[in-house]
């Protein structure tokens, strides 16, 4: 995709500086309006550049500043909406791997603990649970 000096990104469809731009899976950016044209065009829903395959549901809309004036209809597919993931695994969860428990991890790859950090995180819990235990028989006498 060349950039236009004059304004910016050119739509390799209309030879013309993008207006409502759009973004395919494959990366490529048109005007939204030559890509529907293009696809409703043709038999099959591919890239117009490497006629990868096309969903509307993987078209994005490009949120880029002057390419949209007021007023301007804006009928563009919204694209797909990814719920965000966590980077960080549950303390909870991480707590009981250490301990030796490996359940679903929620698709995130957690490395087993080495055998010191379990031993050390079982004796955390057992000296925990005496704690629990003292306190709980302190105060029921």
């Amino acid at each position: 995709m060349e950039e236009n000096n004059s304004k910016g990104i050119e739509c390799p469809l209309c030879l013309q500086n993008v207006y409502l731009p759009v973004s395919t899976s494959c990366g490529h950016i048109f005007c939204w309006r030559c890509l529907k044209s293009w696809l409703d065009s043709q038999s099959k829903m591919t890239c117009p550049i490497c006629k990868n395959g096309i969903k509307y549901e993987t078209i994005t809309k490009l949120h880029l500043d002057g390419y949209l004036k007021p007023g301007d209809v804006d009928d563009r597919p919204h694209g797909q909406r990814i719920d965000p993931v966590s980077n960080n695994p549950n303390i909870f969860k991480k707590m009981l791997n250490s301990l030796g428990f490996y359940g679903s991890t929620g698709g995130q790859n957690l490395s087993l603990p080495d055998e010191k950090e379990v031993k050390r995180n079982r004796l955390a819990m057992i000296f925990l649970l005496i704690g629990i235990v003292l306190i709980f028989t302190i105060f029921r006498s």
